[in-house]
């Protein structure tokens, strides 16, 4: 009797170690499945970061729209899905033994229900509750673009006004769920959402000093004050981060350098075909500028010469300096300055200030006209 108690009771602690061996398993998983409609190819894309690792895998999806993925995470996992040749973007969170199901229309991606895990539920129902305005600004995006394509002329001014009242209502009911919830990581998500953009950093910076709890903790909190410094760094009214290059001559070139004089500190490219063509009413307006004696130099910082060379006939008809800088978008000084695009105009004060970000080169005459004006005042 006492043997068969002995087998019986090592029988049920092996069962107990399978099971629990087995429960710590599916913790460790989670799994996305669903059905989305308007997906073309047959794929999309998922985008996720571990560490200082980012991973992309490729993610089947039939005739009917289904899909499925899974995988293992240590912690809460920000997924980013790309469709339709990167067209279009979603995303979803999961976590260990999260089972989530996202339903709905790629060409609607704000209104996709993803159910599953806390945050997804929350950012959901943010979604849900303003549905309405989420459909209005992807239809009047998406107007757009179709009109942009068909070489359409563009009512500019309407399309405009409307897409800016609809993101400044959506900024505003975002900033009341934040201020209501936070602890919520979905509160970060939010932020990450209506108000990274270098023109909200007040906003931005209000709303990251509002959290608290898990949401204080989340990477992305980290990531969003990071990228405030940066942005504020070189904002307008910020002293011109420090940089120096040497120009095509070999000389170092520094801000210091125009001490005293106005700067047009420009980024382009050599692979830039808008770069190429703004570059001759940059010549033009110098020269004018120069002919009537303003106090301004400009500077042209260039990526990609690596790639392709920067030719004679530029350094012969261009008369200031050039800096070439290797690295492309992750040249050190395009980050310093927060450069997203190409070409991009930057007006700095004698006194090494920035003055206004983003100035076509068409603007600068009369903007430097208005601050000269001003400076006299």
């Amino acid at each position: 009797m006492a043997k068969v108690n002995k087998s019986f009771y090592t029988g049920l602690l092996l069962l107990l170690i399978i099971i629990a061996t087995s429960c710590n398993r599916k913790t460790d998983l989670y799994e996305v499945s669903g059905t989305l409609s308007d997906v073309k190819g047959g794929y999309f894309f998922m985008k996720h970061e571990v560490g200082d690792s980012t991973f992309i895998d490729t993610v089947y999806i039939d005739n009917k729209g289904k899909f499925s993925f899974k995988g293992k995470v240590d912690t809460l996992t920000v997924m980013h899905l790309y469709f339709n040749e990167n067209s279009k973007y979603a995303f979803l969170l999961v976590d260990k033994g999260w089972d989530v199901e996202m339903k709905g229309d790629i060409r609607y991606p704000d209104l996709i229900n993803v159910k599953g895990g806390n945050v997804n539920d929350d950012l959901t129902d943010f979604k849900n509750k303003n549905e309405e305005l989420l459909k209005s600004r992807t239809d009047i995006l998406s107007s757009a673009e179709k009109m942009a394509r068909d070489n359409d002329s563009v009512p500019v001014k309407d399309y405009v006004v409307e897409l800016k009242n609809i993101n400044f209502e959506l900024s505003n009911i975002a900033a009341a769920y934040i201020k209501a919830n936070p602890e919520k990581i979905a509160s970060v998500m939010l932020i990450n959402l209506f108000f990274k953009d270098e023109t909200s950093i007040p906003r931005l910076e209000e709303n990251l000093e509002l959290l608290k709890g898990k949401a204080l903790d989340f990477p992305l909190t980290n990531e969003l004050k990071e990228f405030k410094n940066r942005i504020k760094m070189s904002a307008v009214g910020s002293h011109a981060p420090y940089f120096s290059i040497k120009n095509m001559k070999g000389k170092n070139i520094q801000p210091a350098n125009f001490r005293g004089k106005y700067l047009l500190l420009s980024f382009a490219g050599t692979t830039c075909d808008v770069c190429r063509e703004e570059k001759k009413d940059a010549v033009a307006i110098y020269n004018e500028l120069k002919k009537q004696k303003k106090n301004i130099e400009f500077v042209t910082i260039v990526k990609d010469s690596e790639q392709t060379p920067i030719s004679a006939n530029i350094t012969d008809s261009v008369k200031w300096d050039i800096l070439p800088v290797s690295g492309g978008w992750s040249a050190k000084i395009f980050s310093t300055y927060y450069i997203r695009e190409i070409p991009y105009n930057i007006l700095i004060s004698p006194t090494g200030y920035i003055l206004e970000r983003d100035l076509h080169i068409l603007a600068l005459p009369q903007k430097l006209e208005e601050v000269m004006n001003e400076d006299k005042k």
